[in-house]
């Protein structure tokens, strides 16, 4: 379960229903409803982004995951052997979900390390591939000369699982990435990823154009 801790960040820092109300451009009564919700609400990213604006706080301020007690969950795999990144200062990132978790195993310890080196900007390309052209995928290809990245729209994929995959992910917090283990494209040679990291795919996007600049 995700809670929603916008009362607690705005306690903290003494913000009232109406200084947010005026700051967003909504009513107070949004705001109250914003504040008494305990599960995050359905945001945009441009609203979410303007809470943090305003609290001047970080999206994981507003956020806690939290395991309900009857439910059986296993650990969340994180990615191995965590290389270093310019743009990164965190030492791995999370493997949110696989189409296939039995076959978990299956992918080589080296692929997994190859995505792992360039999560930073396979993030910071889903979030601007979706601000750019709306929801969709990153395309990663293990090609010989090197790992490649694109991004491709919702309406351009065929792959059903994919289409839920990104019906079902924020694209503010995490990234549908379509993994591709050769430049030969088969239908069985890929899978479908939701990969996050401990900071959010905005985040990494200002970082990469910082650090371009």
């Amino acid at each position: 379960m995700i809670l929603w801790k916008l009362n607690e960040v705005m306690s903290a820092r003494g913000v009232r229903n109406k200084e947010l109300a005026l700051a967003l451009d909504i009513t107070e009564n949004s705001v109250y409803r914003l504040r008494k919700s305990e599960e995050m609400p359905r945001l945009t990213p441009d609203r979410l982004e303007g809470i943090c604006l305003a609290l001047q706080c970080q999206p994981g301020e507003l956020l806690e995951w939290v395991q309900p007690a009857s439910q059986q969950v296993q650990s969340i795999p994180r990615l191995v052997d965590a290389a270093s990144s310019t743009i990164s200062d965190s030492p791995s990132a999370v493997l949110v979900e696989r189409s296939q978790v039995d076959s978990y195993s299956a992918m080589s310890k080296a692929a997994l390390q190859r995505l792992n080196e360039f999560y930073p900007q396979i993030l910071a390309l889903s979030w601007r591939g979706y601000r750019q052209f709306g929801p969709g995928a990153v395309v990663v290809t293990d090609a010989d000369e090197g790992l490649q990245i694109a991004y491709v729209e919702q309406k351009t994929l065929s792959d059903p699982g994919c289409h839920a995959a990104v019906e079902r992910t924020r694209p503010e917090l995490a990234a549908v990435v379509l993994y591709y283990q050769s430049q030969s494209y088969d239908a069985e040679d890929y899978e479908v990823l939701r990969l996050t990291g401990p900071k959010t795919p905005p985040e990494y996007h200002r970082a990469l154009d910082n650090f371009t600049q």
